[in-house]
C-alpha cells in the first residue's frame, strides 16, 4: 500500500502543476516566446523531455546485456550536445522570438514565398506525426514494460492506464503545464537514478565472489567488460561520431525539444540552460546504463532486462523506496510522452488551422486526447524493442528536419526548393541507410544530416 500511495501522491502533483500551467498559459496565442521560461525551466523541462522512456528501460537493458560498450552512446551524445549548444538554442530563441514563432515549421518557413511555405510546412508537419507519433508508442511500450511487473497486472492494463493519465495531464496543461511537469518529473528522476545506483552498488559489494562469478557465465556476452565491447578502435570512433551526429540531429530535429528554446526569456537566458541540460541527460543515463552492468551480477536470470530497474526495486525494496522508483519510471516515460503530444498538437494547430478552428478553445485538448489514444492502440498491437523503435524514430526525424534547421539558423543561401529538396534528401538517405544494415555502425543521422546539407 506504501507504494501505491506514492504513486498516487506523484500524480496528485503532476496533475497540480499541469493546472498551474494552464492558469500561467498565454490567453490569446500560441506564441511560444510569450511564455518566458527561465534557464531553469529551459533546461530541466528539455532534458526531462529528452530522457524518455529509454532511459529507464533501453540504455538498462543494453548495459545488463552488452556491458561497457553502451557507455559509448551517452559518450557520443555528449559530444553533440556540446556542439549543439555551442551554435543553437540561443539563434532559435533570437529567430522565434523576431518572427513570433509557435513551432519549429514556422522557423523552417520563414521568408518563404506562398507556395513553398505551405509545401514545407505541410511536408514537415507529416514527417513530424509520422515520428512523434512512433516516438511516443515508444513511451507507452515502456510504461507498459515497468508498470505491469510494479503493480501485478496485465501489459494492457498497465499501458492503458498509463496512457490515461498522460493523456489527461496533457490535455488539462497545454504547453506551459507541460514545461511545469517535465521539471517537477526531472527533480524525481535525479533521485532515482542516484538511489538506483547506490543500491545496486551496495548489493554487487555485497558478495563480490558471487557478483563475479554471475559475470563469467557462458550467457554473459564474453565482451561485457571490455571498454569497446567487440569494436576495433576504428569502429568506436565511428560508432561514437554517429551517435554525436544523432545527437545534434536530436537537438535541432525534436520539435518537442527545441519549442524549449523558442519559450526562453531571451537568447542570452536559453543559452544559460546549457550545462543544466548536459548535466542532467548524462547524470541520469550514465547512470542508467552502469546500473544495468551491475544488476546483471546481481540478478544475472532476468528474462527482459528492460524490465530490470522496477523488478530490482520490486524485489529487495518493497514499500516506500520502491514507491519512489515508481514515481521515477513514471516521470521518466510521462514527461516525454507528455511533451510529444502537446508537439504533435502544436504542429497540427499552426500547419492546419482551417481544420481544427472549428474545435474553438478546446482544439488543444480535442487533438491531444485524439492522439494520445491512436498512439495507444498502435502500442497494444506491436511487438517491438523499445531500444530499436526509439532510436529510428529519434535518427529518422533528425535527418529529415535538422539539416534545414541548421540552415535556417546560420542563415545559409537557400530557396524554397532547395530546402523542401533538403528535408526529402536527408529523410531518405536515413531510411536507405537503415535497409542497407550500416546502422547498426553508424547511425542512420548521420549520412542523413550530410546529405541534406550538401544537397541545399
Amino acid at each position: 500500500m506504501v507504494t501505491e500511495a506514492v504513486f498516487v501522491v506523484t500524480l496528485l502533483i503532476t496533475f497540480g502543476f499541469a493546472v498551474l500551467g494552464r492558469k500561467h498559459s498565454p490567453k490569446k496565442n500560441d506564441v511560444l516566446s510569450d511564455h518566458r521560461l527561465n534557464k531553469w525551466l529551459v533546461g530541466l523541462s528539455a532534458g526531462a523531455t529528452a530522457n524518455s522512456g529509454f532511459v529507464v528501460t533501453g540504455a538498462v537493458g543494453l548495459g545488463y546485456l552488452y556491458g561497457y560498450k553502451w557507455l559509448l552512446l551517452p559518450l557520443g551524445w555528449f559530444l553533440g550536445d556540446l556542439l549543439f549548444w555551442k551554435y543553437f538554442p540561443s539563434r532559435l530563441n533570437s529567430i522565434g522570438r523576431s518572427i513570433r514563432a509557435s513551432s519549429i515549421s514556422d522557423v523552417l518557413v520563414n521568408g518563404m514565398d506562398e507556395k513553398y511555405s505551405h509545401r514545407l510546412r505541410t511536408v514537415s508537419t507529416l514527417m513530424i506525426l509520422a515520428c512523434l507519433c512512433g516516438y511516443t508508442t515508444v513511451q507507452w511500450l515502456a510504461g507498459q514494460k515497468i508498470l505491469a511487473g510494479a503493480f501485478n497486472v496485465s501489459e494492457n492494463d498497465a499501458v492503458t492506464v498509463f496512457a490515461v493519465l498522460v493523456i489527461a495531464y496533457s490535455s488539462i496543461g497545454g504547453f506551459k503545464g507541460s514545461v511545469y511537469a517535465d521539471t517537477f518529473q526531472s527533480i524525481i528522476r535525479l533521485v532515482g537514478s542516484t538511489l538506483a545506483l547506490v543500491t545496486v552498488a551496495y548489493f554487487a559489494n555485497q558478495d563480490v565472489a558471487l557478483f563475479t562469478a554471475n559475470l563469467d557465465r557462458e550467457d554473459v556476452d564474453p565482451n561485457f567488460l571490455s571498454p569497446l565491447g567487440d569494436l576495433s578502435l576504428v569502429s568506436a570512433f565511428a560508432f561514437v561520431c554517429g551517435y554525436a551526429f544523432a545527437s545534434l540531429g536530436f537537438g535541432l530535429g525534436q520539435p518537442q525539444i527545441t519549442t524549449r528554446y523558442l519559450a526562453g526569456i531571451s537568447p542570452e537566458e536559453t543559452r544559460a540552460a546549457k550545462w543544466i541540460y548536459i548535466g542532467y541527460v548524462q547524470l541520469t543515463w550514465v547512470p542508467m546504463t552502469i546500473f544495468g552492468m551491475l544488476l546483471r551480477g546481481v540478478m544475472p536470470d532476468i528474462e527482459d532486462p528492460e524490465q530490470g530497474f522496477g523488478i530490482f526495486f520490486q524485489t529487495y525494496f518493497p514499500g516506500l523506496i520502491a514507491g519512489i522508483v515508481i514515481a521515477d519510471i513514471f516521470a521518466a516515460m510521462a514527461s516525454t510522452s507528455n511533451s510529444l503530444l502537446v508537439t504533435m498538437s502544436q504542429s497540427i494547430i499552426g500547419s492546419f488551422p482551417t481544420m481544427t478552428r472549428w474545435l474553438g478553445n478546446l482544439r488543444d485538448m480535442v487533438l491531444i486526447s485524439v492522439l494520445g489514444i491512436t498512439t495507444l492502440v498502435i502500442s497494444l498491437l506491436v511487438d517491438a524493442s523499445v531500444v530499436d523503435l526509439a532510436l529510428t524514430s529519434v535518427a529518422l526525424l533528425a535527418a529529415g528536419l535538422a539539416p534545414a534547421v541548421i540552415i535556417k539558423a546560420f542563415e545559409w543561401q537557400h530557396s524554397g526548393l532547395s530546402l523542401m529538396v533538403t528535408v526529402f534528401s536527408g529523410f531518405s538517405v536515413a531510411i536507405a541507410w537503415i535497409y542497407t544494415g550500416w546502422s547498426e555502425s553508424v547511425s542512420e543521422a548521420a549520412p542523413g544530416i550530410l546529405s541534406g546539407l550538401l544537397v541545399n
